[in-house]
């Protein structure tokens, strides 16, 4: 569904969206978990659904040209990432949940709102019309992690 909603929204609406919208059924998750199913009865469920929520995700982002499909697809991989982290049962596993779902929150928000700015310098955010990006905006260079 966030792949649905996300990629045709405005940069800063969508930014908010990625980055703390996305992140509340995982604190349900977190919440019924721990309050509801303190036997931890359906981890072998919530461990099979993670599993299948980081390769649909993964899977689905390598099949994009758009940067805002491909985050938002890699969205819901790492949305299988927390979720794996809240089925392993451990203080560890909850605890770096948690860490990485702020984490994320900063992480995703950044992503799109630099996507925004791509999209406002390059015309476009499909990776195939975004050839020629370095003669538009010169200190796009500084962005990425290749030297001059």
């Amino acid at each position: 569904m966030a792949a649905r909603l996300l990629p045709d929204g405005a940069g800063p609406v969508t930014a908010v969206f990625a980055g703390l919208l996305t992140k509340v059924g995982v604190y349900a998750i977190i919440r019924t978990e721990t309050l509801l199913f303190p036997l931890h009865t359906v981890d072998t469920i919530l461990l099979t659904a993670a599993g299948l929520t980081m390769l649909i995700g993964i899977f689905g982002a390598l099949a994009q040209v758009e940067i805002k499909r491909m985050l938002s697809f890699t969205l819901i991989s790492h949305i299988g990432y927390m979720i794996f982290g809240i089925a392993l049962n451990t203080t560890e596993g909850l605890a770096a949940t948690i860490f990485y779902t702020a984490h994320h929150i900063t992480i995703q928000a950044t992503l799109f709102l630099v996507t925004g700015l791509i999209e406002r310098r390059g015309g476009t955010s499909s990776l195939e019309g975004l050839g020629g990006l370095l003669k538009v905006a010169p200190c796009s260079r500084s962005c990425s992690s290749f030297p001059p």
